[in-house]
């Protein structure tokens, strides 16, 4: 049962990137294989090597996959202020200047219910949501960091810490607003 679990994850996983394996459970066994630079990680997620193309905001960007098409990527770990908010267009830049065109590793977990893959992307080897988070530009996303490995939850969340007490980006601000809060008010 746990392998159905874990398979399944990856078919999602997989159909968000590339689209090429077919829908697993009990009744299927074939699959297609996996495209030139997609791999399978040891926990059953997705690696795939893409180029930025787009950042839409300081937790959202876009990528080229290896199969040339293009998937949006909400980083993992990490939310940041909303581009209207204080510091959301800052945060943008931050991303932006993390990442300039560069290729970049993801490796996917699911997809959020806004479409998004929602994945953890690494940039010559630094993880880009732990960077922005130590520059002030998000918080730890506690809320899903169940989902987070236990190293990643203890970096991040020391990481926020640091970056408060320095009051660095966001920090500076003697009341930030939390962009799930900010969000929850636009909708009311």
């Amino acid at each position: 049962m746990r392998y159905l679990v874990q398979a399944s994850l990856m078919g999602l996983a997989t159909s968000l990137i590339t689209g090429c394996l077919d829908t697993l459970g009990p009744q299927t066994g074939s699959y297609k294989p996996l495209p030139k630079g997609v791999s399978i990680s040891e926990t059953n997620t997705l690696l795939a090597e893409a180029k930025i193309v787009n950042i839409a905001d300081g937790d959202t960007l876009t990528v080229l996959g290896p199969d040339q098409n293009t998937y949006k990527i909400r980083l993992q770990g990490i939310d940041s202020p909303e581009k209207k908010q204080p510091f959301g267009q800052a945060c943008k830049a931050s991303l932006m200047q993390l990442t300039a065109g560069q290729a970049a590793q993801v490796e996917a977990f699911k997809k959020d219910r806004y479409g998004r893959i929602v994945a953890k992307v690494k940039v010559a080897g630094k993880d880009l949501a732990l960077e922005q988070i130590k520059a002030g530009c998000g918080w730890h996303y506690a809320a899903y960091e169940k989902e987070q490995s236990a190293r990643d939850q203890k970096s991040y969340a020391k990481a926020e810490q640091q970056a408060r007490a320095a009051e660095r980006g966001l920090w500076q601000d003697a009341t930030p607003v939390a962009p799930w809060n900010f969000r929850k008010q636009q909708r009311n």
